[in-house]
């Protein structure tokens, strides 16, 4: 064991209970004022029903995977329903008390509660491809005018789940079309190209300097984050500042987003990429450049009308300016459909 190279990271270990810290109520609220002294458990609504004592983090963390408690599972559960369709079983993500609306499908929550908890092991990946699988996931998400009247959100599962795609995923699915995002895994935060003079922090003199080679396009997930001055594209699209928890986002549709796919500086270079990337596979007339980037970006073909206005504006681009980098511009719009920013 001692020629095993091993980290050197800290571990945490329980204190000798002689010098475990001792916890009083405060009196109104003032900690100048102890009232009597508080023992470590869980709230007695929830007082497990077997005889060990929860007296411990250890007997805690137990407490919270085991058939005593169902919240866990069935919040997890709700949760990762939430992510797939939108809007979860219980749409207040954050508030599972009695003030909160009711679950939509309160049989359904149940079964996969209990299913996740047992028979599937605790498996993520279980869970979802259970999800995932089903016929009301599997919906088209085109609806029809009579169940757009009577089910506007989709709360009974009329479609297929229609929701923009998120702040990060929208970065990385841009670059990722271009072929430019990078696979590179774990490391340090990197600093992406970002609009100049973002970064002026008042206390130091410290600058955003672009990374270098492929870290410039990792995943949004590895981009350097400072609460004051959060990356503005990913921010504009409702990434939280994360100042304070935020259970999920509430998605907004502002004209302001498609100013950043229109002009900043990531999406423009990804739409350049595309054009040079269509312009060397297929050659050829533009109308076949064109609709070879709308299937590597919607995975799909154009119908006859998309293929149209996307055709003519970048002859009437052309027809503006001749030396306008028309195909650029036209695949700049090709990242700004709906289709593209939705899942």
């Amino acid at each position: 064991l001692g020629e095993i190279e091993t980290a050197a990271q800290p571990v945490l270990r329980s204190r000798n209970p002689e010098y475990s810290r001792v916890t009083n109520f405060f009196i109104r609220g003032d900690w100048r004022t102890r009232g009597k002294r508080v023992d470590p458990g869980v709230p007695p609504m929830f007082a497990p029903t077997s005889a060990e004592k929860v007296d411990s983090r250890a007997r805690i963390a137990e407490w919270l995977v085991s058939d005593e408690n169902p919240l866990t599972s069935r919040f997890t559960v709700n949760r990762h329903w939430e992510q797939i369709f939108g809007r979860g079983l219980m749409e207040n993500l954050e508030d599972f008390g009695s003030a909160s609306p009711p679950p939509s499908h309160p049989e359904l929550l149940d079964f996969l509660a209990i299913q996740f908890r047992g028979e599937w092991g605790w498996s993520v990946k279980r869970l979802l491809r259970e999800i995932v699988m089903t016929a009301t996931y599997r919906q088209s998400a085109v609806t029809s005018a009579g169940a757009a009247e009577v089910d506007p959100r989709n709360i009974w599962l009329s479609r297929g789940p229609r929701n923009r795609l998120s702040a990060e995923m929208i970065r990385d699915n841009a670059l990722h079309v271009a072929g430019l995002l990078s696979d590179k895994m774990n490391g340090p935060p990197v600093m992406p190209v970002q609009p100049e003079g973002v970064l002026r922090s008042p206390y130091n003199n410290e600058t955003w300097e672009t990374s270098a080679g492929e870290d410039q396009y990792r995943r949004a997930i590895y981009t350097f984050w400072k609460r004051t001055v959060p990356y503005p594209s990913i921010l504009t699209f409702d990434a939280p500042s994360r100042d304070v928890c935020v259970p999920r986002r509430i998605g907004t549709n502002t004209p302001l987003q498609a100013l950043v796919m229109l002009n900043d500086p990531v999406y423009w270079e990804a739409a350049g990429v595309m054009a040079e990337n269509a312009k060397a596979e297929i050659g050829g007339e533009t109308k076949d450049q064109i609709a070879h980037a709308f299937r590597q970006a919607l995975l799909r073909e154009p119908d006859a009308l998309e293929l149209g206005d996307l055709v003519a504006l970048h002859d009437q681009l052309l027809a503006d300016d001749e030396d306008a980098p028309a195909l650029q511009l036209t695949m700049n719009a090709i990242l700004n459909l709906d289709d593209f920013l939705t899942k």
